[in-house]
């Protein structure tokens, strides 16, 4: 920096210094060139100017900027150190002017060495948050002339920014959230309806399968009965209740016992049931047990009659009692009828036995010729088990048919009397 004596200066009211001669006569008149401060207006637009500029750039043209003005305003400063000599002929007038001046550059200068000292602090400020731009608005609110120009400057420089779009998806998350909540709606209302058309489909078809069953049921027993014709009429309804109780009840074993004293009599008649049973189930065929189809060994019975008994559905056991007393607690696991081994099965048992009575109770009979045939072999805890499980069915008394002599052709629907 260049500093200038000017002790050699006078100043005068007219701001022009002269030179003064060692004898103190005026040899030559150079007014030096003028280095007065800016004018506040012109301070203040440059500022301004400086505001908006600084809000497309970095900061550090920013600060190289504010440091521009600064040391401009240094150079007034040290201007205003010089030692002024006022002439004999100024009069009180200059000298009040002379020191107003001297105070306003004082005062700029302590300005000018506070914002030097906030530049390093305040450096990287915004446009809309800086000291500078709020020192203007303090200004510029002192003067109503300046307000409106002001304000339209910093309605460019402190407008705040628009925040981004938030996305597509949040834009119409509503839009799609209808859209599927709609969906659902409508495909639970077909569904509903569907299942209550599939529902409605299949209650007919069962209503159509039972129709037709209870007729094929109905028209086979009377044609059986026209073969028998010492029987009793009531036993038609409840062997004709023990196979529709299968169709009812599928998940459970159906048992009938045929009992009587006459061995061609129930054979025959358990022979066309099962046949009629088959029918019903929708096989064309059913299984037929003899006393000597069944091994002495429990688990050997269940392993090689349940894949056969599962395959036929209709079973027809001749000659109970006369089977082997291992082989007979195999029936505690076939006949179950809460866990059966086997579902959706019609179980036809004939009991060949002497003695009954028309006058005797057919549930009460049976259970008395189990519990003589296996008492002295079974312990009790397993007979009894083993007796509720047999007699859980439909027990019937078979009387002999002595003028009929039964042959293969009367055991069995001819072609002429299909089911």
């Amino acid at each position: 920096m260049c500093i200038v004596n000017l002790s050699n200066y006078s100043y005068n009211r007219h701001h022009h210094y002269r030179l003064r001669a060692p004898n103190d006569q005026i040899e030559i008149s150079k007014p030096p060139v003028p280095k007065a401060r800016r004018s506040i207006r012109d301070t203040n637009v440059q500022v301004i100017e400086e505001i908006d500029s600084f809000k497309n750039s970095t900061n550090s043209l920013a600060m190289k900027n504010i440091y521009r003005t600064n040391q401009q305003d240094s150079e007034i400063c040290n201007i205003s150190d010089i030692q002024y000599t006022d002439d004999e002929d100024d009069n009180e007038e200059d000298d009040d002017s002379d020191e107003d001046s001297s105070n306003y550059i004082s005062k700029r200068c302590l300005n000018v060495n506070t914002s030097r000292d906030s530049i390093q602090q305040e450096s990287f400020h915004t446009p809309c948050n800086s000291p500078i731009g709020s020192q203007m608005h303090k200004r510029s609110s002192h003067n109503p002339h300046r307000n409106q120009s002001f304000n339209i400057n910093n309605s460019f420089s402190c407008k705040p920014q628009k925040q981004p779009a938030d996305g597509f998806f949040p834009k119409y998350t509503t839009f799609f959230f209808c859209v599927a909540i709609l969906c659902l709606t409508l495909f639970l209302i077909y569904t509903s309806t569907k299942t209550h058309e599939n529902l409605k489909e299949t209650t007919e078809s069962k209503q159509t399968d039972f129709t037709d069953i209870n007729n094929l049921l109905h028209k086979s027993i009377q044609l059986i009965q026209t073969r028998f014709h010492n029987q009793r009429s009531n036993i038609w309804n409840d062997i004709s209740a023990g196979i529709y109780d299968v169709i009812l009840f599928p998940t459970k074993p159906s048992i009938i016992i045929l009992f009587g004293n006459e061995t061609k009599t129930l054979n025959c008649l358990a022979q066309l049931l099962g046949q009629l049973s088959a029918k019903i189930l929708g096989n064309n065929d059913y299984l037929r047990l003899t006393p000597k189809d069944f091994p002495n060994d429990v688990g050997q019975v269940i392993y090689n009659l349940r894949k056969r008994i599962t395959q036929k559905k209709v079973i027809i056991i001749q000659d109970l009692l006369s089977i082997n007393t291992e082989a007979l607690k195999a029936f505690h696991n076939f006949c179950d009828r809460e866990k059966p081994l086997v579902e959706n099965v019609i179980y036809i048992i004939t009991v060949t036995v002497d003695g009954y009575k028309s006058s005797q109770r057919e549930l009460e009979f049976i259970e008395n010729q189990i519990f003589k045939r296996l008492s002295n072999y079974m312990h009790k805890d397993i007979l009894d088990p083993l007796v509720t499980r047999l007699t859980d069915g439909i027990i019937v008394p078979i009387l002999p048919e002595t003028n009929t002599n039964f042959n293969y052709a009367d055991c069995s629907f001819s072609i002429n009397n299909k089911l």
